[in-house]
C-alpha cells in the first residue's frame, strides 16, 4: 500500500509537471507568435508610410533598405504580379493573385498567413495590407527567428521539470510514510485489541478501530468460553472484522446474545419465545438492510442492468397500490393515511422503480410519525407530494438524510426498525429517473417530500 501510494503521488506530480511545462511553452510560444504579428504589423506601418510619402510606387527597388535578413518585404500589383520582392527576383516569380493573405488584403483590407515559402524554403508568417495606390505590400519572416527565440528556453523548462520531478518524488515519500505510519500501528496492533490506539490515527477511521476493537474484544471471550468451537468462532471473527460495519453490529451482536443464552441453556422456558422473537426481529432486519445493499448495487450498476423508462405510468393508481401495501402498519400506529390529488397525473417512466421510490418515502413517513399522527401522499402533475404530521428534521441534518446509513436520531432508527437506506434508495432512483427532490421540514411539526419528475416527454429512453 505504501508504495502504491508514493507511485500514485509521484506519477501525479510528474504529470502535473509535463503538463506545467507543455502548458507554459505552448503560452510562450502564442505570446511569441503574437508579438511577432504586432512587430509585422508596426514594421508594415512604418513600411507603407514610407512607400506613400516617398511615392516609391515608381520605384519599388527603394524599399529594399527596409528589408533584412529576417524580414521578406514583397509589392504585389492588382492583378497579383510581383513588382518587388527583396529575397528573389520579381520577374521570375509566379503570380501571387491566389496567396491567402493576398487573397484577403484585396478583400478585407489586410490579411495573414502562416505556410511553407518554397522562395524562402521554411515556413513563414506573412502579413499583408492593401495601399491606397490598389497595390499590396506584404512582409513575411521565416518562423525559424520564431523557434530561435523559443529554443533559448528550452534548457530552463527541462531544468524546471527535473527540479519539479524531484520535488515530486521526495514529497511522495514523505507523504507515503506519513499516510501509512498511523494504520501500520493499529495493523501491528490488531491481535491485541486492548492496546490499540486511535489517539494517532485519523478522525476518519477512529469509529471503525473502535468498532473494530470492541468486536475483537467479544469475539476473544466468546472463543474463551466457548474453546470446543474455536476454529469456526476464529473463522468468524476475521470473516466479521474483515466486514463488519456500524450498521450491522448492533443486530449481529442481539443476535449472537440471545442464540447463546438458549443454547447454553440460561434461559427460562418462558423466555425462550421472547428470545427466538427478539433473534427474528433482528435477523429481518439484516435481511433488510441486505436486501437495501442489492437495491443500491443495481442502481449503481446501470450498464449491467439498464432500466427502462418509456413506461406510462399512472401515478394515482401506483400511489393507491402504495397505500395499500402500507396501511396496516399505519393502523398499527393509529396513524391516518391518505391519497389526494390529481387522479389522472401520468409520467413515462419504471413504474417498478417509481412504486419502491414512493414505498420507502410512505415508510419513513409512518415511522416517524407518532401515534394519532397524519400521512398524506398527494399527486400532482408530474410529481409525488409526501406529507406527514412526524417528529421532523432539524436544519442541520436536512442536506445528509439521504445519505447511506445516515440517522438523525440513531436511538429512534433503532427502535422503528429501520436500516437507514430508504432514503439513499429514494435519491438514486430518482436520479435514474432524473427526478429531483425537495425537502421542507420543521421539528415537531412534519415533513413534506416532493419528487418532481421531468416532462412526459423526454423520459421516453432506456437507461
Amino acid at each position: 500500500m505504501k508504495d502504491r501510494i508514493r507511485y500514485s503521488l509521484i506519477y501525479m506530480g510528474v504529470l502535473a509537471a509535463l503538463f506545467a511545462v507543455i502548458f507554459t511553452t505552448q503560452v510562450f510560444e502564442d505570446e511569441m507568435a503574437e508579438q511577432l504579428k504586432i512587430h509585422l504589423r508596426e514594421k508594415l506601418h512604418l513600411v507603407e508610410t514610407a512607400y506613400t510619402n516617398n511615392s516609391l510606387n515608381e520605384n519599388p527597388q527603394k524599399l529594399a533598405p527596409f528589408a533584412s535578413k529576417e524580414l521578406r518585404i514583397t509589392l504585389i500589383d492588382s492583378t497579383g504580379v510581383i513588382l518587388y520582392d527583396s529575397d528573389a527576383e520579381a520577374s521570375k516569380m509566379e503570380n501571387h493573385f491566389d496567396r491567402k493573405e493576398v487573397v484577403d488584403a484585396f478583400a478585407k483590407g489586410s490579411g495573414e498567413d502562416l505556410r511553407y515559402s518554397s522562395t524562402l524554403q521554411a515556413n513563414a508568417f506573412y502579413f499583408a495590407k492593401r495601399l491606397n495606390d490598389g497595390n499590396v505590400l506584404r512582409l513575411g519572416t521565416r518562423q525559424a527567428s520564431l523557434q530561435q527565440a523559443y529554443s533559448k528556453t528550452i534548457p530552463y523548462l527541462i531544468v524546471l521539470l527535473a527540479a519539479i520531478v524531484l520535488a515530486a518524488i521526495l514529497i511522495a515519500i514523505g507523504l507515503s510514510r506519513a499516510f501509512i505510519s498511523p494504520l501500520q500501528k493499529l495493523v501491528d496492533q490488531l491481535g491485541t485489541p486492548e492496546q490499540m490506539n486511535i489517539e494517532n490515527a485519523y478522525k476518519e477511521i477512529a469509529p471503525l478501530v473502535n468498532t473494530i476493537r470492541k468486536q475483537d474484544l467479544e469475539l476473544q471471550l466468546t472463543i474463551e468460553q466457548l474453546s470446543s468451537e474455536k476454529q469456526k468462532i476464529s473463522h468468524l471473527k476475521d470473516e466479521f472484522t474483515a466486514n463488519a460495519s456500524h450498521e450491522l453490529k448492533t443486530p449481529l451482536t442481539s443476535i449472537s446474545g440471545y442464540a447463546e443464552l438458549i443454547e447454553n441453556d440460561m434461559a427460562k422456558p418462558e423466555d425462550v419465545k421472547m428470545f427466538a422473537g427478539k433473534i427474528h426481529k433482528e435477523a429481518k432486519r439484516l435481511q433488510s438492510i441486505a436486501n437495501d445493499i442489492i437495491t443500491l448495487s443495481k442502481l449503481n450498476d446501470l450498464e449491467s442492468e439498464p432500466f427502462d423508462l418509456s413506461e406510462k405510468i399512472n401515478l394515482w393508481n401506483l400511489a393507491h397500490s402504495c397505500i395499500e401495501g402500507l396501511i396496516l402498519n399505519a393502523n398499527k400506529k393509529s396513524i391516518q393515511l391518505s391519497l389526494d390529488g390529481d387522479s389522472s397525473a401520468e409520467i413515462l417512466g419504471n413504474s417498478k422503480l417509481t412504486y419502491e421510490m414512493l414505498f420507502n418515502l410512505v415508510d419513513n413517513a409512518i415511522r416517524y410519525t407518532e401515534s394519532g399522527g397524519k400521512v398524506v401522499v398527494l399527486v400532482e402533475p408530474n410529481a409525488l407530494v409526501v406529507k406527514d404530521t412526524g417528529i421532523g428534521i432539524p436544519e442541520e441534518s436536512q442536506s445528509r438524510i439521504f445519505e447511506r446509513f445516515y440517522r438523525v436520531d440513531k436511538s429512534r432508527s433503532k427502535e422503528t426498525g429501520g436500516t437507514g437506506l430508504g432514503l439513499a434508495i429514494v435519491k438514486h432512483i430518482a436520479e435514474v429517473l432524473h427526478a429531483t427532490i425537495h425537502l421542507n421540514s420543521t421539528v415537531g411539526f412534519g415533513t413534506e417530500i416532493r419528487i418532481n419528475f421531468n416532462s412526459f416527454s423526454k423520459q421516453n429512453k432506456v437507461l
